[in-house]
C-alpha cells in the first residue's frame, strides 16, 4: 500500500532553498520580511545581500543613506528579529551599492526644458549706478550672444531645446 502525501507549495520549496543557500534554517525569511521591517521608504534605498554568520550584509544606495541606517541599526535589527521565527541577526553591515534606487518604483515625471525667452533688443540702464549698470550690461550682452548662437544653430526651431554644449551665461565678476 502506497502512502500519498499532500502536494508541497512552491513557497515552501523556495523557502527551504533560500535557507540552504543562506546556510541557516529560517534565513530565507529575512528577504521576505525586510520591506515590512524597515518600511517602504528605506526598502527602496537598502536591500539585504547575504547573511554571513549572524551579520546581515545590506547594500545601500548612497553614503547619506548609509549614515542614516548606521544610526537606525539597533531599531532595524530589533524589527527584523521580531518578524523572524527565531532571532538570526546579531549585526548589520552596510555596503555602498551602485545606483540610486535599489528597487523599482514610481519615478518622478521627466520635466521638459522651457525654451529661453528672447533677449530684449533695447534696455535703458542709464538710471542704474555705474557698477550695477556694467553688470547688467554684461548679462544682457551674454544673453543676446546666446540667443544669436541658438538661432544660428536652429535649436529654437527644434522645439526650444538648449544647445547640447554648455554656453557661458555669466560675465566674469569685476571688482569695483
Amino acid at each position: 500500500m502506497s502512502v500519498t502525501r499532500d502536494p508541497t507549495g512552491i513557497a515552501a520549496l523556495l523557502a527551504d532553498c533560500l535557507d540552504r543557500a543562506a546556510g541557516q534554517p529560517g534565513a530565507g525569511a529575512l528577504w521576505r520580511v525586510w520591506a515590512d521591517a524597515v518600511g517602504p521608504h528605506i526598502a527602496r534605498r537598502a536591500q539585504p545581500v547575504r547573511l554571513r554568520g549572524r551579520t546581515l550584509v545590506v547594500a545601500v544606495s548612497s553614503a547619506p543613506w548609509m549614515q542614516e541606517l548606521q544610526l537606525l541599526k539597533p531599531a532595524i535589527r530589533t524589527q527584523l528579529n521580531a518578524r523572524l521565527p527565531r532571532p538570526l541577526v546579531g549585526d548589520l553591515y552596510f555596503v555602498l551599492s551602485e545606483g540610486d534606487d535599489l528597487r523599482p518604483g514610481p519615478q518622478p515625471p521627466v520635466r521638459s526644458v522651457a525654451p529661453c525667452p528672447a533677449a530684449p533688443a533695447r534696455v535703458d540702464l542709464r538710471r542704474l549706478p555705474e557698477p550695477l549698470r556694467r553688470s547688467f550690461a554684461d548679462v544682457l550682452a551674454a544673453w543676446q550672444r546666446r540667443a544669436r548662437a541658438g538661432e544660428e544653430r536652429g535649436w529654437q526651431a527644434r522645439g526650444g531645446a538648449p544647445p547640447s554644449r554648455p554656453t557661458r551665461l555669466h560675465a566674469p565678476l569685476r571688482h569695483w
